[in-house]
This record gives C-alpha cells, sequence and structure tokens, in this order.
C-alpha cells in the first residue's frame, strides 16, 4: 500500500511538474507576438509540426505554409516544447544572421549534434570565438588561395573519373551499354581527396584507403538513422533536454563514431606534421593555420577543426553533384546542352581545358546549372537559432494574422526557437513563380529572377550559404571542385534517369532516398553510359 502511495505521489507531483512547466511556457507565449501571428494547421500531440515538416518532401511542409499563411508564422515543437517561430523573410534574416548574428545562436538542440559529429569547432562556435576563428582561417578559403589548388582539385577528378570508367567498362554486359549505379556513393570519394590533400597532406586513394572507408561507412550510419522514427525522438529528446547527450539510444550514439574515426586520422596527421620538420608557423595550407590558431596546448580542439574540415569540406559539395547529376538525368536535353558547352570551349588550361577564371565566368550554362542546384537542393536543408535576449524582429513581407490585422514585425523573449528553412526559402512560388520547384537552369541566363528586395543577401540572392558573418566559409571552394567534378563527369558518361521516385528527407543534411527502397538507405541509382 505504502509503495502504491508513493507511486501515486511521484505521478501527482510528475503531472504538477509539467503543467507547471506548460503553463508557464504558455504565460510567456502570450507576453510575445507569437500569438498574433498565423500558426500552421493540425500536429500531433507528441510531435507537434516535426514530424510533418521533416516527413515531406524537399521542404515542402514549410514552403505550403508560407505560400498559404506568409513568410513568417509559428509551428508547434515536439515533445510538448514551446512554440516555435517560423520565418521565411529576408528582413527578418537579414535582421537575425546578419545585424545580430551573435544575439541569435544555433539552438540548444542543433549545438549538441554538431559537438557529437564534428567537435568544436567553427561550425559549432558562438561570439567571439568564432569572430577568431573565421579570422584566422578566412584567408585559406579566398579566391586565390582557392586558384592555388586547382591542379589538386583536377588531379582528384580525374581519379574519380578514372575509377568510374573503370567500374563502368567491368561492369557492362552484352546485353545492354549501360551500368546502373549509385552514384551517392562514388562522388564523395573526389571531394574528400581534395579536402585530404589540400588541407592536410593526406591521400585517401579515391575512397579507397581504410579511413576513408571508415569514414564513408561511418557517415552513412549516422545519416540512416537519423531518418528514421529513433533518430526524430532522439532529436527531440535533446531539443528537451540538450544537457543530455549520452543516452544509449543509436541514433545518438552513432553520431559520435565518425568523430572519433576522423580523430584517430587527424592525430596521426598532426603527428605526422610535427615530426616532418616543416615550420608550421609559416605555412598557409589549412592544417598550418589550424596548429597556428590553436597552438600546441588545445590538442582536443585542433584535431576537432580537422575533424571538421574533412566531413563539411567533402560531403556537402559531393551531395550537391549528385543532386546536378539526377536533374539532369531526368533532363537529358539540358544533359546534352551542358555536355556540348563544355566540348566546344577551348580553354587556356592544360590539354584546353578551361583555366580556374574561365571556369568562373566562361562557361554560362554551366554556371546556371551550378545556381538552379544550389537553389533547389541546398545541403543544409535547414536550420534553427535560439534568441539570447528579448527583441524585436521586423519583417520586410508584413502577414496578417488571425485578428485579421497586419504585423510588421515579432516581439520575442530571450530562449525563443527561430526555425529558419533554407530550402524552402529557395523554392517560394510567392518569390519564384509558379515553378519554383522546377528544374529550369534558363531562369539564370534569361534573367528571369525575382527582384532583389525579395531575396536574401546571401550568395547570388539564395540562402543555399546562408549569408552575413555566418556565411558558409568555404562557398569558393565547393563551386570550384562542383565545376570542375560535373564538367569531367558530364564529358565522360551520359548519365541516365532509371524511373525511380527519389525524393529528399533532412538527417544532418539533404538526403535522397528511393520511394519504396528506403530499407536500402540513401542513394541516387542512375544508368551510366560511357562516352568516347
Amino acid at each position: 500500500m505504502t509503495e502504491y502511495l508513493s507511486t501515486q505521489a511521484a505521478i501527482a507531483a510528475s503531472a504538477a511538474v509539467l503543467a507547471l512547466a506548460v503553463a508557464k511556457r504558455k504565460l510567456v507565449y502570450y507576453q510575445t507576438d507569437l500569438a498574433k501571428l498565423p500558426k500552421a494547421p493540425g500536429g500531433h500531440w507528441f510531435y507537434g509540426h516535426e514530424k510533418d515538416a521533416l516527413d515531406t518532401d524537399c521542404g515542402d511542409w514549410f514552403r505550403a505554409n508560407a505560400d498559404n499563411l506568409g513568410l513568417t508564422y509559428t509551428m508547434n515543437s515536439g515533445c510538448f516544447g514551446p512554440e516555435m517561430l517560423v520565418t521565411l523573410d529576408p528582413g527578418a534574416l537579414n535582421y537575425i544572421l546578419s545585424k545580430r548574428v551573435y544575439d541569435y545562436t544555433k539552438s540548444p538542440a542543433i549545438r549538441p549534434v554538431i559537438d557529437r559529429i564534428m567537435g568544436r569547432s567553427i561550425p559549432w562556435a558562438e561570439g567571439e570565438e568564432h569572430r577568431r576563428q573565421r579570422q584566422v582561417l578566412a584567408p585559406v578559403f579566398t579566391a586565390e588561395a582557392v586558384k592555388s589548388v586547382d591542379d589538386d582539385i583536377r588531379s582528384a577528378s580525374d581519379k574519380l573519373t578514372a575509377s568510374l570508367q573503370s567500374h563502368v567498362q567491368n561492369s557492362l554486359t552484352d546485353a545492354s551499354s549501360t551500368v546502373r549505379v549509385n552514384v551517392y556513393t562514388w562522388t564523395s570519394r573526389a571531394t574528400l581527396d581534395i579536402i585530404g590533400s589540400i588541407g592536410f597532406g593526406h591521400d585517401f586513394q579515391c575512397g579507397e584507403s581504410p579511413e576513408a572507408q571508415a569514414i564513408s561507412t561511418s557517415w552513412k550510419r549516422t545519416v540512416e538513422l537519423g531518418l528514421g522514427t529513433p533518430g526524430l525522438v532522439a532529436q527531440l529528446i535533446l531539443k528537451t533536454f540538450p544537457f543530455i547527450t549520452d543516452l544509449p539510444v543509436s541514433a545518438i550514439q552513432a553520431q559520435g563514431e565518425i568523430k572519433t574515426i576522423i580523430k584517430k586520422l587527424a592525430m596521426d596527421i598532426v603527428e605526422g606534421r610535427k615530426g616532418s620538420g616543416v615550420d608550421y608557423k609559416n605555412g598557409k595550407d589549412l592544417l598550418s593555420r589550424l596548429m597556428r590558431l590553436q597552438g600546441e596546448d588545445d590538442m582536443d580542439q585542433l584535431l576537432d577543426h580537422i575533424s571538421t574540415f574533412v566531413l563539411v569540406g567533402h560531403e556537402t559539395t559531393s551531395d550537391t553533384i549528385n543532386y546536378a547529376l539526377l536533374e539532369l538525368s531526368r533532363h537529358p536535353e539540358l544533359q546534352t546542352r551542358l555536355r556540348q558547352e563544355l566540348l566546344d570551349f577551348q580553354g587556356s588550361g592544360p590539354g584546353g581545358e578551361p583555366s580556374y577564371e574561365e571556369f568562373q565566368s566562361k562557361l554560362p550554362f554551366l554556371d546556371a546549372v551550378m545556381k538552379e542546384i544550389l537553389r533547389l537542393y541546398p545541403t543544409a536543408s535547414h536550420t534553427e537559432r535560439c534568441a539570447l535576449k528579448d527583441d524585436v524582429i521586423p519583417l520586410r513581407f508584413p502577414v496578417t494574422g488571425p485578428s485579421g490585422k497586419k504585423i510588421n514585425s515579432v516581439k520575442i523573449k530571450a530562449g525563443q526557437s527561430i526555425v529558419i528553412p533554407t530550402i524552402a526559402i529557395n523554392r517560394l512560388e510567392t518569390i519564384w513563380g509558379p515553378d519554383s520547384t522546377k528544374f529550369r537552369p534558363e531562369r539564370w541566363l534569361d534573367n528571369d529572377l525575382p527582384p532583389p528586395t525579395s531575396l536574401t543577401q546571401g550568395w547570388n540572392g539564395l540562402f543555399s550559404f546562408l549569408e552575413g558573418p555566418r556565411m558558409c566559409i568555404g562557398y569558393r571552394l565547393a563551386v570550384h571542385e562542383f565545376k570542375v567534378i560535373l564538367s569531367s563527369l558530364i564529358k565522360h558518361f551520359e548519365f541516365r534517369n532509371t524511373g525511380a521516385n527519389v525524393v529528399s528527407r533532412f538527417s544532418s543534411t539533404l538526403q535522397p532516398l528511393v520511394v519504396g527502397e528506403e530499407q536500402l538507405g540513401v542513394q541516387i541509382p542512375l544508368d551510366i553510359k560511357l562516352l568516347d
């Protein structure tokens, strides 16, 4: 009887604490402007709107609500969390990410994930620490710095092309002139080679080295666990209790595996550099700058920096190339047009190839394809921010609340979570027109673009690299890698659509899945034909 009463008392106490927390959140909610904003319809009692948002293709849930409700609205958080503010408004984004960037930090739900996957490097850092790290590393990613590693990029691209040619040739049968390949597993070989070579002087052997295989396997496991319901539950738990990072949940534990693998490799690289006699204090490569940034006193954070650039420096670019190959396979006439531009161009580089400068300015259709892919498939498809203080966020495009009143700004309290759905921002029908979700590179050539006032302050008006002080530091390197690798692949292979229904979901970054084959994990299956 005593145990029963104790259990009942514990349940009653827990219910009282939960009720008090909900009441407090409601009080804060009505002290802000959130109650005045339009709200997304529907929602689940436990998942809120978060499962709906993550289960739809390419941010369609966010986009549909923005097109119906306006560019700023609210959504229910999962796990009984407080109301979340969603904004796709370019004025609000500029305020949050440029004018008040260090008053809005990464979400407490996201920072532990970044720490587990990569460590406490630039993506994790905030405030003065972020400003200091960026200032030291920025010179590594200037146009001149990227130009200086052009040979390394071309070499890695050539290795990928040769390896894929060999694979296709050896897999051909008399019955078919094409070979079906999951391109997802191939492109990262070149981008990993590039970051290994130009950043740390390490050869990943076009994805064949043991450490490259370990990185690939661990990343695939991390991504695929994050795609399922356990991954969503783990995310909601971390959002509600961000201090809990060691739960025995596979989706959480898997996040730490890849950092362990890369840091072991990074330690070998660092020790090799220190023992080589090279004066890293005067070096211009990425490893030298990282060692100069951290010195030798905080080796753990130095290894976090290396882990970050090994992972981020190759995975996001390869994903973008994968989506380009998918869309070009769906539009063979555009693939032919791109191939013709590349074959017709006589560059001033070795063997008539385009030089670095020519890749940037003399291949207009290649440039248009790249911009359109980055618009449709930003690999960091959404992010979140958390307000550190009470504030009023201005809106460039007012919204109409439930009362019918126009709202020009949003008053928030410290701790407010703000969802920024990058992929939906780039696909808004109200901004980009009725073909906003269609792959149409010509829009960049015909100047059929929205007015600048309706776009963000990001690269080419896109939000794919964010904007302001937190804009992707390596975007120039990513752009050049994309152009070099895609050019080589398109000139040597024809990529054909298999008819697979490929959809995209978010797990760490944007991930492709085939409907009906979800159990096979991330993939973009294409039929590949060798060209003479």
